[in-house]
């Protein structure tokens, strides 16, 4: 009698061990999944857009800069082959088959209109892309649902195995779910917004910084950060007040959130009267045709600043260009170069960049 109690004393240990190995396993591949379809949802796409992006551009510059199209045709061919070669439906590649049609005839003479409706094809995919994540993003959350009613059934039937397993069980399901909550936090971007300014503020600017260098190096492009602070601010809220300290900083925002509000391209309050940009995949005479566009458009409000050197209210700007050659350093080094070129500036007269 004894020993027939004792193998079921054996056999129970090891079916609950058996169903938590299940369990663990099953959890694990679904976590594994559950991060691969967010990895998709947030970096799969934006190599594919970033293409997209670059041939818009292109047929940008013949349709309004009046450029031929054969100095762009390698460029545009190359950016649609990588796009067309990626994974699509069999709807997809109807509509992909049409616009193809479009871009080749696009390449001959007199062909103005199939150049027009080939950059109008390039925006509608963007813009589907962009779609298609946000649809991904959705299914990914139904999924996740689904899953956690799932391990909450899982648990129940442990449960009934024993009581003394039961915490067991209620110790994996946490530990997994603050696991899934980490990773969905990770990955999940929130336009988290400076109430003042209302442009993006510092916390959502570490989030970005600290994927500056590596969504460089991995899409192979060059990016730049843009350390920005107004000029003699401290004597400005002397001279004017705080309230109009505050309008200063909301003209400042609004202005830079104006001229700096293609794709890829970010605008923050980093804290009091000091801004920051950052731009991906660019290029030196882009910034620097930008820069001077915002110094000329802060030139045009004419906000009065009696304590600064020019009578009106200026800016003072830091830049770092972010090639290949800097793949190798930290957020922190990029910072601190920016911020070092922004002293440059000040001390060379205000009212400037370094880059």
């Amino acid at each position: 009698m004894r020993k027939h109690i004792d193998i079921k004393l054996f056999i129970l240990p090891v079916l609950i061990i058996v169903s938590l190995i299940i369990i663990s396993f099953v959890f694990s591949s679904q976590i594994k999944i559950l991060k691969q379809q967010i990895d998709n949802i947030y970096f799969a796409n934006y190599v594919t857009i970033d293409k997209l992006h670059n041939i818009k551009q292109d047929y940008i510059k013949v349709v309004y800069g009046k450029k031929n199209i054969p100095k762009y045709k390698k460029s545009i061919l190359k950016n649609w082959n990588y796009y067309i070669k990626q994974y699509k439906t069999q709807k997809e590649k109807q509509i992909i088959k049409k616009i193809n049609k479009q871009i080749l005839l696009s390449f001959r003479k007199k062909h103005f209109k199939n150049i027009q409706k080939s950059l109008y094809s390039i925006t509608y995919l963007i813009k589907y892309e962009k779609n298609s994540a946000y649809e991904q993003r959705k299914k990914f959350l139904q999924k996740y649902n689904s899953m956690k009613s799932y391990l909450l059934y899982i648990q129940i039937v442990v449960i009934l195995f024993t009581v003394v397993i039961s915490s067991w069980i209620l110790y994996i399901h946490n530990r997994y779910t603050k696991d899934l909550e980490i990773l969905n936090q990770k990955y999940k971007v929130e336009a988290n917004t400076d109430g003042l300014t209302k442009l993006y503020n510092r916390k959502y600017f570490d989030k970005i910084f600290d994927q500056f260098i590596p969504i460089s190096k991995e899409n192979n492009i060059n990016s730049v950060f843009v350390m920005i602070d107004i000029d003699f601010f401290k004597q400005y809220n002397d001279t004017y007040g705080y309230d109009a300290g505050d309008i200063a900083l909301k003209k400042v925002a609004f202005a830079l959130d104006d001229i700096f509000k293609k794709d890829y391209e970010f605008v923050f309050r980093l804290g009091g009267e000091e801004f920051g940009i950052v731009i991906f995949n660019t290029n030196l005479n882009y910034i620097k045709f930008m820069l001077e566009q915002l110094k000329k458009h802060i030139a045009s409000l004419k906000i009065a600043h009696k304590a600064s050197q020019t009578g009106y209210l200026t800016l003072s700007m830091g830049v770092v260009y972010c090639d290949k050659s800097k793949y190798n350093l930290l957020p922190r080094d990029i910072y601190n170069q920016a911020d070092k070129k922004l002293y440059h500036s000040k001390q060379n007269g205000r009212d400037q960049y370094t880059i």
